[in-house]
């Protein structure tokens, strides 16, 4: 289960991401899992909103501090409501 909250520690280029997802279904050996994040309350629509602002208007991606075992890396990725998803992570396998 991932926690109710996420920290961000940092932000990177997509570039950057997109080299390393390559390399990770290369190998193999890793999951890759895509996670919608949806605000409930007022206030984290607001949150969400100035988040996604921040990483789109710079062009990066937000790197979650990692206080999880079972995941490596985190990245949050800023999709704008008509965003298709980046071509590195489709097709998606799973239930979902």
């Amino acid at each position: 289960d991932l926690p109710d909250s996420i920290q961000v520690g940092g932000r990177i280029s997509p570039h950057t991401v997109w080299e390393y997802v390559e390399k990770i279904k290369a190998s193999g050996t890793k999951e890759i899992c895509v996670v919608r994040f949806t605000p409930v309350t007022e206030e984290d629509q607001i949150s969400y909103a100035l988040l996604f602002a921040y990483f789109s208007s710079r062009k990066r991606y937000g790197v979650a501090a990692n206080n999880m075992k079972q995941v490596k890396d985190l990245y949050l990725i800023p999709l704008g409501s008509s965003d298709k998803v980046p071509h590195h992570l489709v097709p998606f396998d799973g239930p979902g």
